[in-house]
């Protein structure tokens, strides 16, 4: 028989998807009963949470801590120092709920530090772990594939030809996401950033062999 679902799970669920709702009808300026034609802090929170535990069977993180972190990570994103009211409102909110209190801090401090796409060059691997870990799988969902296919569809290339979006994704891989790959944390996480830079690369390489026949 599978363990019943703890209350939290659902409840941290619950509210990251009604403040990704929030964020993107603000966003995009829509009413109430206009459809959302595309959330993406919802697909990046889920996927944040898919990785996240990935890392944490790998690393021996806290599950229960990692997974909450990352339910809640982005619950104020579009404010400024996201983080660290986010990790202030998740903590009270945490406190209302079944999840372990002696846990609470260690998901304060993880969301609280997950901001930003680098971290400064040689810096030592982020601590408490599950700070790392989220840290970790917030920025392993802006490489790869799909990341390219999410970005080309956001409003900053309006305007620009499939030449330009090509360059602009480019010019993001070498001066940014390569710092993000050399900042990760973990070993598991430096293999599979690593990894997800190179299908970015090839699949931009590829795309610029097309432009030249």
């Amino acid at each position: 028989m599978n363990e019943k679902e703890p209350a939290w799970r659902a409840q941290c669920r619950t509210l990251a998807q009604e403040r990704a709702e929030k964020e993107v009808r603000a966003t995009l300026n829509l009413r109430p009963e206009e459809p959302i034609p595309f959330n993406y802090r919802w697909e990046h929170v889920q996927r944040v949470v898919q990785v996240a535990l990935w890392l944490a069977e790998r690393t021996d993180a806290d599950r229960e801590v990692v997974e909450a972190a990352a339910w809640l990570h982005d619950i104020r994103k579009g404010e400024p120092n996201h983080g660290t009211i986010g990790a202030v409102e998740a903590g009270k909110f945490l406190q209302q709920s079944d999840f372990p209190p002696e846990k609470i801090a260690r998901v304060v401090d993880a969301i609280e530090r997950h901001a930003g796409l680098t971290r400064p060059p040689g810096a030592p691997p982020l601590e408490p772990l599950e700070t790392a870990v989220l840290w970790d799988a917030d920025k392993l969902t802006k490489l790869g594939v799909s990341m390219i296919a999410q970005q080309l569809s956001t409003r900053q290339f309006d305007g620009m030809s499939l030449a330009e979006r090509r360059q602009e994704m480019q010019k993001f891989l070498r001066t940014v996401l390569s710092k993000t790959v050399e900042s990760m944390n973990t070993a598991p996480a430096r293999h599979l950033a690593q990894v997800r830079y190179r299908a970015m690369a090839s699949f931009l390489n590829e795309w610029e062999s097309e432009e030249k026949l």
